[in-house]
């Protein structure tokens, strides 16, 4: 694996599952568990075409941590969420992974081994945050319109409001919800 330094982001999305919400709102940290990085990616854009690459591909292979041969199960869509974060500190731990592939392959794949690594980037260690926002991903992946409303958590500050919105695309539309 090849490690790139970039610079911190401004904010970021993190998919999880809904079962670990209460518990990362009320420690305002992702937790890297028994990898060396938490991962994310900086846009909605990218979150979907990495989701569409991974967890959405039910059956394809992929390596776990401590190189687990594993398979992508069924994604039910409902028993997710995305999280938008803000990081709490500006610390340089943030890492892009250059998918490596072996010497001498085709353009193709040369190609989409890069379009890939600049899907997501990696905090190395345990990720604190300010500010989130939950996006309801079934919204998210069938109309492009995400759901996203803050919820109360123990680093929650003053630009983080209880709110409901709708978003498409950069219009913040009001929600009857």
């Amino acid at each position: 694996m090849a490690y790139v330094k970039v610079r911190p982001p401004v904010k970021i999305y993190h998919l999880t599952g809904k079962d670990n919400l209460n518990s990362i709102l009320d420690d305002g940290v992702i937790r890297r568990f028994n990898d060396t990085e938490c991962w994310f990616c900086e846009s909605l854009d990218k979150m979907r075409a990495y989701m569409e690459q991974t967890v959405m591909c039910e059956g394809k292979p992929y390596y776990a941590v401590g190189g687990q041969l594993c398979r992508y199960p069924k994604f039910v869509p409902e028993d997710y969420v995305l999280l938008k974060l803000t990081p709490s500190h500006a610390k340089d731990n943030w890492y892009r992974w250059d998918q490596e592939i072996p010497p001498g392959s085709p353009r193709g794949l040369v190609q989409a081994a890069k379009e890939f690594s600049m899907l997501k980037i990696g905090y190395r260690g345990d990720m604190a945050f300010r500010n989130a926002e939950v996006i309801d991903v079934p919204l998210f992946l069938t109309d492009g319109i995400t759901q996203s409303r803050c919820r109360p958590h123990r680093n929650c500050g003053n630009s983080c409001l209880n709110m409901s919105s709708v978003s498409r695309g950069n219009t913040q539309i009001p929600s009857t919800a």
